[in-house]
């Protein structure tokens, strides 16, 4: 992996570069519950914030409560998510994290979290399993409590791979490669990171040739 200084000076020079290029909305006001940006980030995964909003949306209108989310089949709910894709997949995570939630505490109140430190309240995540991954956690820091964690899914690692950061064969982990960003990457500009590499993902780092 180039040095930090290097490092940090491509990535300073590339967001700018996207900055320039896909010109943010104000953050959204609304605050979703701990909970509620669990299940928003499992549409976030390799995709764009205007994608998720909608699949997001989506689900919201088309269940009562998260209990009904939970009681469906996977196929119900992965109907309502396209055409997002790997719907099945994603469906998936949501009920399984659903159930892993109520079975604990029969309720869908994550709010207790929010009081722990950042360590404990990702270990906690954590505990979920069967739906939440490094992404979903470092999300869930970055985005409902304003902490400093950077979110690496595939499609941001690809980015990352094809700007000369991340050298081939690296990193040995998500978890390992977000820890190193976090070192070169202010608190303050880590949202704007994260959306502005899922923007160029999609419009031309893609997967295979990239669009130019």
């Amino acid at each position: 992996m180039p040095a930090i200084t290097s490092k940090q000076q491509m990535l300073t020079r590339a967001q700018a570069a996207l900055k320039k290029k896909y010109p943010l909305p104000d953050a959204d006001p609304a605050e979703r519950t701990v909970l509620e940006e669990l299940i928003y980030v499992f549409f976030n995964d390799t995709a764009t914030t205007e994608t998720a909003d909608r699949a997001y949306a989506s689900l919201r209108k088309t269940f009562i409560d998260w209990n009904e989310v939970r009681v469906s089949t996977v196929q119900e709910v992965a109907d309502a998510l396209r055409p997002l894709q790997q719907p099945g997949t994603r469906a998936k995570r949501i009920v399984a994290l659903l159930q892993a939630v109520f079975e604990e505490r029969y309720s869908y109140d994550l709010s207790d979290v929010l009081k722990k430190g950042l360590k404990d309240t990702a270990r906690k995540l954590r505990f979920y399993k069967e739906g939440v991954n490094d992404f979903a956690v470092a999300w869930v820091i970055q985005r409902t409590l304003a902490g400093h964690a950077i979110p690496i899914d595939a499609a941001t690692l690809r980015v990352l791979q094809r700007l000369g950061v991340v050298e081939p064969g690296e990193p040995e982990s998500f978890e390992a490669l977000r820890g190193s960003l976090e070192h070169v990457i202010p608190k303050a500009k880590g949202p704007e990171f994260t959306d502005l590499m899922s923007l160029f993902a999609k419009d031309t780092c893609v997967d295979g040739t990239p669009k130019l």
